[in-house]
Order: structure tokens, then C-alpha cells, then sequence
């Protein structure tokens, strides 16, 4: 069954010509990046806490908040000041290096997803050339050959739009995500920086 699916899949990659290399090589990278993603994203907002039970705990070894709350909190309580404007800066500075971290991948997988139909379209044009090329010489009259240039502009069109359309959900998806792990560390901040000015 296996050795099956993969001769039928060798045997469309064939038909489509050099252009399905690169769109099953974008495709598998964005799949990978969209899982790893995923995973990224879990771990990293994993056991969040409200902010005035993580500034109670402050120290307290065996109490445990989501990964980027720790970090933010521990360097903070490590380097802030007695000047209120240079807390804040500090906690600018530390939100910033954690947006990084969220922000990473979302765009290579909306870029990726957005290839793959251009991909698709330039086999098309290559199909379509093929053909128009087996029609200069040949005529009409060789169905085979023209078949298989009509062939190979499909076959590549529909791969590029396969690849592309759960592409561009997943994309969508993964950046309201990170959107909402942002909103939520931007809260974070703001709440630990108005309780480090009412102290």
C-alpha cells in the first residue's frame, strides 16, 4: 500500500515536471515550521498566572507561570532600578526580546503558502509552452504529446493551490495566536510596571 502511494506520488512528480520539486520541498518546510510552530507556542504559554499572583511569588522557587512570564520577571526583578522611567524601559526592552521569539516563523509560513501558487502558475506556463511547442511541430495530430504538456500545466496548478489554500489558514491561524500571546505579554507588562509605581 505504502510503496503504492509512493510510486503514484514519484509518477506525479514526473508528469508536473521540475517545477513540483520546489513546491514539495516549500511545502514540507512550511509544514514543518507550522507544527514546530504550534508546538512553540504551547510550551511557551504553558501554566500562565495572573499577573498579581506571579509578582506574590516573586523568588519563590517552587511556583511556576508560563515560560516568557518567568523570564520577563526574573531579569526584571534582577535589573530594575529606583527610577520608574528606566523600570519601564527595562520592561520595554525585555517585552521586545520575547515578541521576537512569537513573532518567528508566522511570516515564512504566510510567505511560503504565498509561493506556492505562483509556483503552480509557472508550471502552468511551462505546460502550456510544451504544448504550444508539440503543436508547432507536430500538429494536431499527436495527442499524446499534447496531453502530456496539458497534463503537466494542471497537474502543477492544482498542487500550487493545494499546497497553498491550508497554507494561508494555518498562516492565519498561528498569527492570531501569537497575536494573543502579544496583547497578553503587553498586559503583563503594563500591570507589572503600575505595581512596581504603587510599591
Amino acid at each position: 500500500m505504502i510503496y503504492e502511494l509512493l510510486d503514484a506520488a514519484y509518477d506525479q512528480l514526473q508528469v508536473g515536471g521540475w517545477v513540483m520539486y520546489p513546491l514539495v520541498i516549500s511545502c514540507l518546510w512550511m509544514w514543518y515550521l507550522a507544527i514546530k510552530k504550534i508546538m512553540d507556542l504551547q510550551m511557551y504559554n504553558r501554566g500562565w498566572k495572573p499577573v498579581h499572583e506571579c509578582m506574590q511569588n516573586v523568588g519563590n522557587s517552587d511556583f511556576k507561570c508560563a515560560y516568557w512570564q518567568q523570564t520577563i520577571l526574573d531579569k526584571y526583578m534582577s535589573e530594575k532600578t529606583d527610577d520608574v522611567d528606566m523600570n519601564m524601559q527595562i520592561l520595554e526592552s525585555l517585552k521586545l526580546g520575547q515578541e521576537m521569539f512569537v513573532k518567528r516563523d508566522v511570516g515564512t509560513i504566510a510567505l511560503l503558502a504565498s509561493i506556492a501558487p505562483l509556483l503552480g502558475l509557472l508550471g502552468t506556463v511551462g505546460g502550456m509552452i510544451k504544448t504550444f511547442m508539440v503543436i508547432a511541430e507536430f500538429g494536431t495530430g499527436n495527442a499524446k504529446e499534447l496531453a502530456g504538456g496539458i497534463s503537466e500545466a494542471l497537474l502543477t496548478t492544482q498542487t500550487g493551490l493545494v499546497v497553498a489554500v491550508p497554507g494561508l489558514f494555518m498562516a492565519t491561524f498561528l498569527a492570531r495566536q501569537s497575536n494573543g500571546v502579544l496583547e497578553r505579554m503587553k498586559r503583563f507588562c503594563l500591570r507589572v510596571s503600575r505595581s512596581n509605581i504603587a510599591s
